[in-house]
């Protein structure tokens, strides 16, 4: 990649920065059960065998060495004793660039599907393991199929990365909020038009404080979207802002910051204005996110959640799946061995370890592990944890290199909206930045 290319490239990350049974017969973690081909057990077994050197990279800001090993690493290496890993980490939009001009090699990327076109395909990292896959005799029937169809569609047909997690999208409350106003807590099932006339009721002034009723992650929301309204077309890469969908799933989440009291602060939008009032300050009744906020809150409030309310011509449609994938990178000098510790972190061994962590399993049969969810994680403990994903995901949108440049329009339009400008000429304006923006990116 030519480094003309990394300056948009860093962009997009400040972009991005601002949102984050043990194998046994022989066979590879994830391979067929019974294969001892060649190419299945033997040859995974020979290659886990043999000495290698990995460099991990996470694409969110702030992850620690510690955390690595703890979430993955500290099981990688039991798992695998003759790897060594090596941790890099991602400190700002400047990180991977360096990297790269330093001529370090990453070997496994693990990032969201939401970051994937921010670091992957912005850095043209991307690797398809399609042989690795046939190679190796892995069984991807036995992922959860929505994982593998968003990474079919990223690929063009093939598949950069295996999935290690999901999770989707959530409704937080304080239960102490309600406590002190008297109102009923929020329930299974509700509709967004309910949420809605609960946030109306929620949003007050007391005591000189004003509370709101709702704040929201809405480029999660968005990318999110349970009316699987994609923001760009994925052949032209033109914004489909002013489509009927995107228009509908966007006007739903803008509404709620036109309710008087629960607007955008100086009338603008970013995460930590969304999240901090909720559990720092305390004066936010309801907050709607990536279900891993759970993570984030632990125990600094009195909190529990109810699933993503649904637009009422939709019932039981949740929000898509948002995973987390280990992407093997193209500069990668050690594919073979990266592709043993794919097939692992997707094998029963680890995913029993990665739900009693209280990260949702990505087997396409994960029930028999549901009861153990979050057993490792006391404040989950007495929490509504079977709303941490939909009874049903939506489809999966395509998200594409372009995304982040999607991200930020659309989240212009939303301050325009919030601020009395029209939602069809906000929309519309916003749709022609993109536009711009990605067909001057297209031509570097």
């Amino acid at each position: 990649m030519r480094f003309n290319k990394w300056s948009a490239a860093v962009s997009v990350l400040m972009i991005a920065s601002s949102l984050a049974a043990c194998s046994g017969n022989g066979n590879s973690p994830g391979s067929k059960p019974g294969n001892t081909s060649a190419q299945g057990g033997d040859a995974a077994k020979k290659i886990s065998e043999t000495p290698a050197e990995l460099t991990f990279y996470v694409t969110v800001n702030g992850w620690t060495e510690q955390q690595f090993m703890e979430t993955y690493g500290s099981m990688i290496k039991k798992k695998f004793p003759n790897y060594t890993l090596k941790f890099i980490p991602q400190e700002g939009p400047q990180t991977l660039p360096s990297i790269i001009t330093a001529g370090q090699d990453v070997d496994i990327m693990i990032s969201s599907i939401g970051l994937t076109s921010n670091f992957l395909l912005a850095y043209d990292m991307q690797y398809d393991i399609s042989e690795l896959i046939k190679k190796y005799n892995y069984d991807l029937a036995r992922l959860e199929p929505s994982t593998i169809e968003i990474q079919k569609q990223l690929a063009g047909g093939g598949i950069y990365g295996l999935p290690v997690n999901t999770t989707s999208a959530a409704l937080f409350y304080n239960k102490s909020l309600f406590d002190k106003f008297g109102v009923p807590y929020p329930k299974e099932g509700m509709t967004w038009d309910e949420v809605y006339e609960l946030a109306k009721q929620l949003t007050r002034s007391d005591g000189g404080q004003q509370y709101k009723g709702l704040t929201m992650s809405v480029q999660h929301l968005m990318l999110l979207n349970q009316l699987s309204a994609p923001h760009l077309d994925d052949k032209t890469y033109k914004a489909l802002f002013t489509s009927d969908a995107f228009k509908q799933a966007f006007d739903n989440l803008a509404r709620f910051y036109k309710i008087s009291g629960n607007g955008l602060v100086n009338n603008k939008y970013s995460q930590a204005s969304q999240l901090d009032p909720f559990y720092k300050e305390q004066n936010v009744a309801m907050y709607a996110s990536l279900s891993t906020t759970a993570n984030t809150l632990k125990d600094t409030m009195n909190w529990d959640m109810v699933q993503l309310p649904v637009f009422k011509d939709k019932p039981g449609v949740g929000p898509q799946s948002y995973p987390n994938y280990f992407y093997i990178s193209k500069g990668s000098k050690n594919k073979d061995a990266a592709f043993q510790v794919l097939t692992y972190i997707t094998s029963d061994e680890f995913q029993e370890f990665n739900v009693k962590s209280g990260n949702s399993s990505i087997l396409k049969d994960g029930s028999k592990l549901a009861s153990s969810f979050g057993a490792n994680q006391p404040y989950l403990k007495g929490k509504n944890i079977k709303s941490y994903l939909p009874a049903k995901f939506a489809a999966p949108t395509v998200k594409t290199k372009y995304q982040a440049i999607a991200d930020k329009e659309m989240l212009a339009a939303l301050v325009d909206v919030a601020g009395g400008k029209d939602l069809n000429t906000s929309l519309r304006e916003a749709a022609e930045r993109a536009d711009k923006a990605i067909a001057a990116e297209q031509k570097k």
